[in-house]
């Protein structure tokens, strides 16, 4: 069963303050020093209200910017998993828009993915994982993930996302032209 203090951190807290305020968030997160501070609050948060046995240091817990699919993705480096439904990373995927939202209610809310630990026996290979999704209350597996715990964990998850997310739509108008004869 997750540890309660990583388990708040990466499938509550963090995707509802995302949601909540995508725009800002964003901003806050493209800035590496507001990025690390966001992060370590966020964290605090998560464990807020655990005795303190429960509470996880936040070892590992860091960001990086990836381009997925043609898309800006600010993946989230967790503590290692120590249990089933516990993320080795999280990622919020963002989708362009040439049209500035009016309000941060209207902005498009980003895509929330993570990689975490499932049932299975650890190897020499890694430990099982599965790439899931939430989308508001729903969260969902999508696929098996690349084997945690090894070097090529990031790139494996990675390539998953960019797998579920697919090329970009070509959002340009197909051009007519009329040849008269």
């Amino acid at each position: 069963m997750a540890r309660s203090h990583p388990y708040n951190f990466a499938h509550v807290l963090l995707p509802q303050l995302a949601w909540r305020r995508p725009g800002s968030v964003r901003r806050e997160l493209s800035d590496p020093y507001l990025a690390r501070e966001l992060l370590l609050y966020v964290w605090e948060k998560a464990a807020e209200n655990l005795p303190a046995k429960e509470k996880v240091p936040p070892a590992g817990l860091r960001l990086s910017w990836h381009e997925v699919a043609g898309r800006a993705a600010a993946l989230l480096h967790l503590p290692p998993p120590q249990a089933t439904m516990e993320a080795h990373f999280s990622a919020l995927v963002y989708e362009e828009t040439d049209e500035p939202a009016a309000t941060e209610a209207e902005e498009i809310r980003p895509r929330y993915f993570t990689l975490e630990a499932t049932l299975g026996l650890s190897g020499p290979a890694g430990t099982p994982t599965v790439v899931g999704e939430w989308a508001g209350e729903v969260h969902r597996h999508l696929l098996p993930g690349p084997a945690g715990g090894q070097p090529s964990t990031l790139e494996g998850f990675l390539k998953a996302l960019a797998a579920v997310l697919g090329p970009l739509p070509d959002t340009h108008a197909p051009v007519m032209r009329v040849v008269r004869s």
